[in-house]
């Protein structure tokens, strides 16, 4: 790998966008001892030292392999950088943006002149063969802040910030049936703009990460037997594929707020549709952080709802996977410590495995047949 070389085009730490993606991968590849520079200064870490440094005298012409993420998109012009395609390295495009935008584009001519675009896939979706699985995965800080002596109580965690339609299925249909006082749904408020001038590291990382990986909710998870990490909205895939025939089929489904109008209508008058077998949107970062923390993250069971990982989990072994329409079988789990214990130890192990930075890293390599 002596030719190997990675350049990072990165929005300056100054944008105050979370670039996650990139974060994980460049600490990897640090790991890994392969060099890599980036287009702008960005992200602090412990040491106070930089991740990302610009270097005028650096050309991202001499480099092997160029990245690029949705997320210099989203806190840029929503361009990609000038000159991106004509430079002679792989591209590659990092991308595990919300929503299902990217997947009903995806045969446009832009997505083509990708060598490799890791994302998030779905199940029964005829994704072009640039198109590889990704997930969020583990960043070193992310592994450094997951409070392992927390000493475990029999609660489980349930806490979000904003509400999906899988989220609401999950609480009618599990949480709403267990004992309210085994459950730990505490809100704690705070302003995260707050921490931007913070002198400890792991407050400054919250205001750097956009509010996430606030402390107290970390250690909530470490002292929890069992974390929700649910996320994400149902969704049917239609016939013809493309952003009209999604809008009308879905219509009728539980979903987001600008789909699924029928079925919210219906609830009104106490019927509905109920979900189905799709998820878009399922990753995030408290699956992750609940891992990581040796707690029991309980998502949905991602082989039945058709969510690749290019590592699949086991149900049962690695974390609690739920069929909504059944979760029973889910539930008696969360009420067996033993298993909890087991399946915590064992889901972090896996995790560490397959989605510490240096295995992103790998992983990114050999998509490129490096």
């Amino acid at each position: 790998m002596a030719d190997l070389n990675v350049y990072f085009y990165v929005q300056p730490q100054e944008k105050g966008g979370y670039q996650h993606n990139s974060i994980s991968l460049a600490q990897g590849l640090r790991e890994l001892g392969i060099p890599y520079a980036a287009s702008a200064d960005y992200w602090q870490e412990a040491d106070g030292a930089l991740l990302f440094r610009q270097d005028p005298a650096v050309d991202p012409a001499d480099f092997s392999v160029v990245v690029v993420s949705e997320q210099y998109l989203t806190y840029g012009n929503g361009n990609f950088p000038a000159g991106y395609f004509d430079l002679p390295g792989k591209k590659v495009f990092l991308t595990t943006g919300d929503g299902m935008e990217l997947h009903k584009q995806m045969r446009q001519r832009r997505y083509q002149r990708f060598d490799l675009i890791p994302t998030f896939l779905y199940g029964g979706l005829n994704h072009p063969d640039n198109f590889q699985p990704w997930a969020f995965g583990l960043s070193q800080h992310m592994i450094d802040f997951s409070r392992l002596d927390g000493k475990k109580s029999p609660r489980i965690c349930v806490n979000y910030r904003n509400s999906h339609s899988v989220r609401q299925q999950a609480q009618e249909r599990i949480f709403d049936q267990l004992p309210p006082e085994i459950l730990d749904t505490r809100r704690d408020p705070f302003n995260w703009r707050e921490l931007a001038d913070a002198e400890a590291y792991e407050d400054f990382l919250v205001f750097q990460s956009g509010g996430r990986h606030q402390k107290d909710y970390l250690e909530r998870i470490a002292r929890s037997s069992a974390t929700a990490t649910f996320g994400g909205h149902f969704y049917i895939k239609p016939w013809i594929w493309g952003w009209y025939p999604f809008k009308f089929i879905n219509y009728f489904v539980e979903s987001a707020a600008s789909i699924g109008r029928m079925n919210h209508l219906m609830k009104s008058i106490g019927l509905h549709t109920n979900h189905t077998y799709r998820i878009y949107q399922w990753d995030s970062w408290r699956f992750w952080e609940t891992l990581a923390a040796k707690s029991v993250a309980i998502n949905v069971d991602f082989e039945k709802y058709r969510c690749i990982l290019p590592v699949m989990p086991e149900n049962g072994k690695h974390y609690v996977g739920v069929d909504l329409k059944n979760p029973q079988p889910a539930m008696k789990r969360l009420r067996d410590a033993t298993a909890l214990r087991e399946i915590g130890e064992a889901g972090y192990a896996w995790a560490l495995e397959h989605y510490s930075p240096v295995a992103q890293a790998r992983r990114l390599l050999a998509y490129l047949g490096k």
